[in-house]
């Protein structure tokens, strides 16, 4: 295991390791490094920010990092604070870093964590192999199994990160989806471990944090855009999320280069 984080000594089965950790330097200390192994992260608490593709400049809805073997990279933490699993091992392809957003996936990587220290090997083992399967081709439906998510789930989530739409709302991604509302919100919270009005409001903190990483807008035009209320609101989830302000995000991090600078050097 290598990553910036500690916690208890982990899990092994069939040939991955297990490990729930907090993140444990200074933002400012978390040097360029690499893995050997194929592994994924996933992020409990915490702005993470990762050059993997599709990954937001910084996280504030859950995220599922894929990194391949012998990835180099920068990922941190905003502040040094954030708690994560890391699940490594296996024969992943040999791609690019990825962000994964198929629930899927992301209610395999939840159940990891739920059990960490309760599952058995064998199903540890199981639900890192049914991981791996989430990011290689489907031979046939067997992969899948009968709790697989419900096709219009896929839907919601690519309609709530695709969209600019600053008056996006539950009731209409519900209504995209041709489910009720209230069904919704139980599907999200059992596959992607928050509900739709937490995710939706977490795309637009990262919509805002990459907004102000440009540095072009007005912290009034961001707001605006990203779907916040006004400018003061904007400011409360920053407070409340990253605690720090926008103005403060904007001044004090060149953001956007962590992933054009990781993007060159893979080039």
């Amino acid at each position: 295991m290598d990553f910036w984080g500690s916690g208890p000594e982990g899990r092994e089965a069939g040939g991955f390791s297990f490990h729930l950790l907090n993140a444990n330097a200074p933002e400012e200390e978390v040097q360029r490094h690499s893995h050997e192994e194929a592994h994924f992260v996933l992020v409990l608490a915490g702005g993470y920010m990762s050059s993997a593709v599709g990954a937001p400049l910084v996280s504030d809805t859950p995220v599922l990092i894929y990194n391949p073997p012998g990835t180099t990279h920068q990922d941190r933490f905003h502040g040094g604070k954030g708690r994560f699993v890391a699940i490594s091992g296996g024969t992943g392809p040999e791609a690019a870093a990825l962000c994964l957003r198929d629930p899927y996936a992301h209610r395999l990587a939840h159940g990891i964590a739920r059990d960490i220290d309760a599952a058995t090997p064998f199903s540890l083992e199981a639900n890192a192999l049914q991981l791996h399967a989430a990011i290689s081709p489907l031979s046939s439906d067997e992969a899948r199994s009968a709790q697989v998510p419900p096709s219009w789930l896929n839907r919601a989530v690519e309609m709530i990160f695709t969209s600019h739409d600053p008056d996006m709302s539950v009731a209409a991604v519900a209504s995209d989806a041709g489910v009720h509302p209230v069904h919704l919100a139980r599907v999200f919270r059992r596959f992607l471990g928050c509900s739709p009005g937490e995710y939706l409001r977490g795309h637009r903190l990262e919509r805002a944090a990459a907004m102000l990483g440009e540095g072009v807008a007005s912290l009034a035009a961001v707001a605006q855009s990203a779907g916040f209320v006004d400018q003061a609101h904007l400011t409360r989830a920053f407070r409340s999320r990253l605690d720090t302000t926008p103005a403060q995000w904007r001044r004090s991090r060149d953001v956007a280069r962590i992933q054009d600078a990781d993007a060159a050097t893979r080039q």
